[in-house]
């Protein structure tokens, strides 16, 4: 617990100041830490990075990455993933097998699925600002708070055991009433919110989050593994720590909440 703490207090010190920063620093810190994850992903099913196929991947998740200020009317995402697509389907024909599909398909997925989170974690703080990320993230981190404490000393009901066997539903709603008194604070403090709006806005936070968390449990559990990394110490990899919010950002940006 005293290393994780460390860890908690040194590393979100550090990414807070970079988030405070903006700009082309917490950019080029997205795409860091998207790398990481990824690696880290693709380690877990024992695919290497300096082969075709994970360059390939890496290469496609930078693409997905790159702010929508970069893209231009000429310049379609759309077309560019496609092609994307193509590659990897050359690749298995390429390597004459040796990469088969399901390789690919999962290259392919973990770029999607990294891409896109870290993207609107990215242009989150380009097109809402300092604020609104702050308070997407600190309502982040309490639902994680509010679930870890309150399933500790109430937690009696098993939420998903077959994924996550130590969540609870009382530690589930806990972190859903945390991440609403965060959000609260946050309008009272910045004026931005109406109360009801910052009521509901936490509460996706905290549900996507939560399912977000559990998303990449499964990810473990299916390819066998307890942590998706070593670098952060008492926390896991990359993945582990912002498994919630490169769920929770795409979520706002879909529904509009942003």
């Amino acid at each position: 617990m005293k290393t994780r703490v460390i860890t908690g207090i040194f590393g979100g010190a550090g990414f807070l100041l970079v988030v405070y920063q903006g700009g082309i620093w917490y950019t080029a810190l997205v795409f860091f830490l998207a790398t990481l994850a990824y690696y880290e992903l693709i380690c877990m099913n024992r695919i290497r990075l300096v082969d075709w196929h994970g360059l390939t991947g890496l290469v496609f998740l930078w693409v997905l990455l790159f702010p929508n200020v970069v893209w231009d009317e000429k310049m379609l995402r759309g077309d560019v993933v496609f092609l994307f697509v193509l590659a990897f389907l050359f690749i298995t024909v390429a390597s004459k097998n040796r990469v088969e599909y399901h390789q690919v398909a999962y290259l392919l997925f973990s770029a999607f699925y990294l891409g896109i989170g870290f993207h609107f974690m990215n242009e989150t703080r380009i097109t809402n600002g300092l604020m609104v990320t702050l308070a997407i993230l600190f309502s982040t981190w309490a639902t994680d708070t509010g679930a870890y404490f309150v399933g500790k000393a109430r937690g009696k009901t098993k939420l998903w055991p077959s994924i996550s066997p130590n969540k609870t539903v009382e530690g589930a709603l806990g972190g859903v009433i945390l991440a609403i008194l965060t959000m609260v604070i946050f309008s009272l403090v910045t004026d931005s919110l109406t109360l009801p709006r910052a009521v509901l806005i936490a509460f996706i936070i905290s549900i996507s989050g939560q399912i977000g968390d559990l998303m990449e449990s499964a990810i473990k559990r299916t390819l066998n593994v307890k942590d998706s990394g070593t670098i952060l110490p008492g926390h896991g990899g990359v993945l582990d720590r912002f498994d919630s919010l490169i769920i929770v950002f795409p979520v706002l940006h879909l529904l509009h909440l942003l």
